[in-house]
C-alpha cells in the first residue's frame, strides 16, 4: 500500500477539489482513482516519477447520473489490465479499465441495496457487501448471470 511521506507527500492541502472519501492504488501502475462527493464518479490521478512529489489528474470515469448518489466504492486490480472495480448500490456494479475507461463488466442485478464495500477475490471473482450485511459473490466471465448471495452464518 501507499504510506505518506514515502510514496506521497501532501503540499498546500491536497491534490483534490473536491473531498476523497476512498482512494486505491492501481497495483503496477503509478495511477491512483478516488471517489467521493457531490457525485458517485471516480477520478484517475498520476503520481510523478521519483524525482517529484506531484500528483496530477489524469482523467474522470464517469457512473450512475445524477448527485445526490451515494460515493461510489472503488476497488482495484492490475491483473489483465489495470481494472477499477466500483458502485455504490448492488445494481450499479462496474469494473471499468482504467486507462481507456471502457466498461469491461456490469453486474446483473435488479436490487438497489447501497454498497458498503466490494473487493476483487482474484481476477474473476467479486465480493459485495450490502449495507445491511448481505454478502453477494459474482463472476466477470458470467456478465449476465445473477449475482449469487453467499451464505452467511447468523
Amino acid at each position: 500500500g501507499l504510506c505518506p511521506e514515502r510514496d506521497f507527500k501532501v503540499e498546500c492541502g491536497g491534490f483534490s477539489n473536491r473531498p476523497v472519501y476512498s482512494l486505491k492504488h492501481v497495483p503496477d501502475t503509478s495511477l491512483l482513482v478516488t471517489s467521493g462527493p457531490p457525485d458517485s464518479s471516480l477520478q484517475v490521478w498520476q503520481v510523478s516519477p521519483e524525482d517529484s512529489d506531484v500528483i496530477k489528474s489524469v482523467s474522470a470515469i464517469p457512473t450512475e447520473n445524477g448527485t445526490g448518489q451515494p460515493w461510489a466504492k472503488i476497488a482495484t486490480i492490475s491483473a489483465r489490465a489495470p481494472w477499477v472495480l466500483h458502485g455504490s448500490r448492488l445494481n450499479s456494479v462496474q469494473i471499468t479499465e482504467v486507462e481507456s475507461r471502457k466498461n469491461v463488466y456490469t453486474a446483473a442485478s435488479r436490487n438497489s441495496e447501497e454498497l458498503s464495500g466490494l473487493a476483487f477475490l482474484d481476477c474473476n471473482t467479486l465480493l459485495l457487501c450490502c449495507a445491511k450485511g448481505q454478502l453477494c459473490l459474482a463472476d466477470v466471465r458470467q456478465p449476465q448471470s445473477p449475482l449469487e448471495a453467499a451464505s452467511v452464518p447468523s
